[in-house]
């Protein structure tokens, strides 16, 4: 799995070969390929993003009961709330980490990170290392809730996070936790072994 389509996210069909179809999704341009079975056309576009972790009481085309994500785009009119980031995130906390994922059955790095900034009305690109390409640089003494802070792995950025302030930063490895930042990476908040090293931060608002 390259990544994961959320509840009421469209795409855009581009080839097809036998039972599978090369699709391009329209928020952020990823491709990939889908089954047959898992196609589904529909004319209305719903666009209100879901802020809450999961909602159960959406019905599908098909009439079935369908359990979303946060991110989602779902056609309940959304109430205008101040958002905070870090509040946001935190609703992962124990989701585990799946490669691909986007969901909070299981999500990766990069794709909570664009989940997360989904809800505020920030398009992020897919992966870490395109995102990272995204904002104004950050100095690490300068870094302020919500400036996403990137690490290195074989020795290109490989790894995502968000930080919360206070020398904390909350990301997804293993599954969506809150560990310990310092100017030289994450160190894990239990064993105190360090796990990422930082490479820069950027801050998007």
């Amino acid at each position: 799995m390259v990544s994961q389509l959320l509840f009421g996210e469209t795409y855009t069909i581009l080839q097809k070969e036998g039972d599978w179809f090369l699709i391009k999704m329209d928020y952020d341009g990823y491709e990939g390929w889908l089954s047959d079975s898992s196609i589904c056309e529909y004319s209305e576009r719903n666009t209100n993003v879901q802020t809450q972790l999961f909602l159960s009481q959406i019905n599908d085309i098909r009439g079935g009961e369908v359990l979303t994500s946060m991110g989602s785009e779902i056609g309940i009119a959304g109430v205008e709330t101040k958002l905070f980031i870090g509040k946001l995130a935190l609703q992962f906390l124990g989701a585990p980490y799946l490669w691909g994922g986007r969901h909070f059955r299981g999500i990766d790095c990069s794709g909570f990170v664009q989940v997360l900034y989904k809800c505020l009305k920030v398009k992020l690109p897919r992966d870490a290392a395109q995102q990272q390409k995204i904002g104004k640089p950050v100095a690490f003494e300068n870094l302020f809730e919500g400036d996403l802070v990137f690490f290195l792995k074989n020795e290109r950025v490989g790894h995502v996070g968000i930080a919360l302030g206070s020398g904390k930063i909350v990301h997804s490895h293993g599954m969506v936790r809150v560990d310990d930042l310092t100017k030289e990476g994450i160190f894990n908040s239990d064993t105190g072994a360090q796990s990422h090293i930082f490479h820069s931060a950027k801050r998007l608002r």
